[in-house]
């Protein structure tokens, strides 16, 4: 358990050390305290589980505490003229001792976070240790640090909205406000503003550059909670709006500036990511039940259904096809959308014709679980049902999507033209983790047509899919047929992985096959790489 008042009494007393006659060193504290806020803020928000909230928290308190010493060393605040404030923080800390009772793992994420804090982007180093984790832990050590590079990035640019709205211009950027009001744009600038981008100091030329810069910062932000936050505050617009600007060109740039800025925000705060399309939909289909499963394409309708104000309760239907984890994601996404979200438990197998398995076993599959839902969405006083099928789904005569018309099913996503890459792409703008999460076929699916559907089979795939996901592999697949070398009943095994992570599955053969033959007869490699669905 960290103990807040512990690390708030550790930083009072190193800023202690400088002299508080400077009015820029109570500006930093001051600044400290607003982030600390709005971290909390965000991370309540947001829902996020305490540990990784109590490390945000240390984030927010110490991302500055190099500021001191910038101040005493150079008399500036300016990186550019002086030194990166981000990096003297991290050795502020290091020298100090500060963190040193924290776990090694713990105090790595923090430092990580606090060096990316001031960045044009986050290193990309810090992505690609998501990507090459290997266990369970490493992944969720390198996911946790992602988050608290995106957190305290956008705790930190909420308050700088303040500091640049209230406090004295020569303390932030080094010019009093009669100073900048003379001077113009750099074209580059401007021009970053136009195309949506954070303004690399490299390009900024004039003091006035410094403060568009600023505005670019919300170009930046992770989270919609945090654009919710910036907006609500006000401050963005203060400065420009007291400021009486000599050139009228000048003029005409910094209104041009802030209404991007604002039509940015009107599609991010919200109704982000929402295409016109879709927005057009949910007001013709303000009341309706969504069929959920957790993945991508649901998750992101649910998203943007609450976006757009719609009356929706998603119903997930959980059967022996889908694994623990999707009924998991679908909670926590729901949770986090404070979405209504109803458990439908449906055996799925006391049909026959499904258990059967025939070549058309979606179909049967599909209408019986739509009925159940759209049973319960009536009696909840809801008559429209969606669902996530998507523009890139064939839409041709396949089972699956003959019971959706036979069922007046709505597919909201295929009717507005939103293909999968477009949806990952509107997902991973709102914020939502299940942006690149691998598309995930019923377990159904890893056993040939034609083949009776066992429970235990079905279990049986569960468990080793799982286990091979601890492994760190992600994207594949463990079908199963009837093992031709036993008599018993067996089944055996065929792994089906994607090109790249080849190397890993021969690097850990030797786990692989004794784990996996504890349930099945043979285990067989599919030399024929899957696809990836990313």
């Amino acid at each position: 358990m960290i103990s807040y008042e512990k690390y708030k009494s550790l930083f009072h007393n190193y800023a202690n050390r400088y002299d508080k006659s400077d009015g820029r060193v109570e500006l930093k504290i001051i600044h400290t305290e607003a982030v600390v806020s709005i971290m909390d803020k965000i991370c309540r928000m947001r829902h996020l589980p305490e540990h990784t909230s109590a490390l945000a928290f240390l984030c927010a308190q110490f991302h500055d505490i190099g500021r001191f010493e910038q101040l005493k060393q150079f008399d500036t605040f300016l990186d550019h003229i002086s030194v990166n404030h981000a990096v003297l923080s991290c050795r502020v800390l290091e020298e100090n001792k500060i963190l040193d009772e924290l776990p090694e793992n713990d105090k790595k994420k923090i430092l990580t976070a606090i060096a990316n804090h001031n960045k044009l982007e986050i290193d990309p180093t810090v992505y690609s240790a998501i990507d090459s984790a290997q266990d369970p832990q490493p992944l969720q050590d390198a996911r946790e640090c992602l988050e608290l590079c995106k957190l305290i990035r956008d705790a930190d640019k909420c308050d700088i909205f303040r500091v640049f709205a209230v406090e004295d211009m020569n303390d932030v950027v080094g010019a009093p406000e009669e100073v900048i009001a003379a001077e113009t744009i750099t074209p580059a600038v401007l021009d970053a503003i136009r195309e949506h981008r954070s303004v690399d100091k490299v390009i900024r030329k004039t003091y006035l550059d410094y403060w568009i810069s600023f505005l670019g910062y919300f170009f930046d932000m992770n989270y919609p909670e945090s654009m919710e936050i910036a907006r609500e505050q006000g401050y963005y617009r203060m400065p420009f709006e007291r400021t009486s600007f000599t050139d009228p060109e000048t003029k005409a740039q910094v209104t041009e500036a802030l209404m991007i800025l604002e039509s940015y925000m009107d599609h991010f705060s919200g109704i982000k990511a929402v295409p016109k399309a879709l927005l057009e939909f949910f007001k013709r289909h303000s009341s309706l039940a969504l069929a959920f499963s957790g993945g991508t394409d649901s998750a992101y309708l649910l998203y943007a259904a609450t976006a757009c104000g719609c009356d929706v309760h998603a119903y997930y239907v959980s059967t022996p096809f889908q694994p623990a984890f999707e009924l998991s994601d679908a909670r926590r996404l729901a949770d986090s959308l404070k979405a209504e979200m109803t458990v439908l438990p449906f055996n799925v197998l006391e049909n026959e014709t499904v258990k059967k398995n025939p070549k058309d076993r979606c179909y049967y599959c599909k209408n019986e679980i739509f009925r159940y839902i759209l049973e319960a969405a009536a009696s909840d006083g809801y008559t429209e049902i969606i669902d996530g099928t998507n523009a890139s789904d064939d839409a041709g005569d396949r089972p699956g999507m003959r019971a959706l018309r036979e069922l007046k099913i709505l597919s909201p996503l295929r009717e507005c033209g939103i293909t999968k890459k477009a949806l990952r792409d509107y997902s991973r703008d709102a914020g939502l983790f299940t942006w690149n999460k691998p598309a995930y076929a019923c377990l159904a699916t890893r056993i040939p047509c034609g083949i009776e559907i066992q429970s235990e089979v079905l279990q049986n795939v569960e468990w080793a899919e799982s286990r091979l996901s601890s492994m760190g592999f992600e994207d594949f697949r463990v079908r199963v047929f009837p093992d031709p070398a036993e008599n018993n009943g067996a089944y055996a095994a065929r792994l089906q992985v994607t090109e790249h992570q080849l190397p890993l599955l021969m690097e850990r053969r030797t786990e692989i096959l004794p784990l996996l033959k504890e349930r099945f007869g043979s285990v067989l490699l599919d030399l024929d790489a899957r696809a990836s669905s990313l």
